[in-house]
């Protein structure tokens, strides 16, 4: 801050922690959310291709690898999330810090705002609900994928009979 700026209360950098702790909490519920749409999207694709595979077996191989693909990234997006979310806890660590210890609120230079450190992320809390959908995501691709490239048998044709109405003459009201 420069010397020509006057210098922040101690209320009013509360005011700063209490939006930026809000602002935290509103992105780790974001990502939180965003891992379980991926979830929703995700699952009804691979329904979606095995069902397709189903009546095409000359595609099953193709098919197969489209799904490879989609779960491929899926679980780069989940770790993606998860190490976002990772990031967004160390910085609402941060930001909470100010009101376990209340002499930063008078500290110079006041940085609600600063580099993550090794401290910060020595958090106890882990997304762990978030495993339960990934394990979901990842039992279903298998069952699909097994069901897509199973050998499709195709039903025999059944001899049908067809037989052409009796003639009959013009009909009578």
């Amino acid at each position: 801050m420069s010397d020509d700026q006057p210098k922040l209360s101690p209320s009013e950098r509360l005011s700063i922690i209490n939006a930026l702790v809000a602002q935290d909490r509103t992105e780790i519920r974001g990502l939180q959310d965003s891992v379980f749409k991926l979830t929703y999207y995700v699952i009804p694709g691979f329904i979606g291709i095995a069902a397709y595979a189903g009546g095409h077996a000359h595609l099953k191989h193709v098919l197969g690898l489209g799904q490879i693909l989609i779960l491929l990234v899926y679980v780069i997006a989940f770790f993606t999330f998860k190490k976002w979310l990772r990031e967004g806890r160390a910085c609402l660590r941060i930001r909470e810090a100010y009101y376990v210890e209340q002499q930063l609120l008078y500290s110079d230079p006041f940085e609600p705002i600063r580099k993550i450190e090794d401290r910060d992320r020595a958090s106890g809390f882990e997304d762990n609900a978030l495993w339960f959908p990934f394990g979901v995501t990842l039992l279903a691709a298998t069952v699909l994928f097994t069901y897509t490239l199973m050998p499709n048998k195709a039903p025999e044709p059944t001899p049908t009979s067809v037989t052409a109405p009796a003639a009959q003459g013009p009909r009578q009201p």
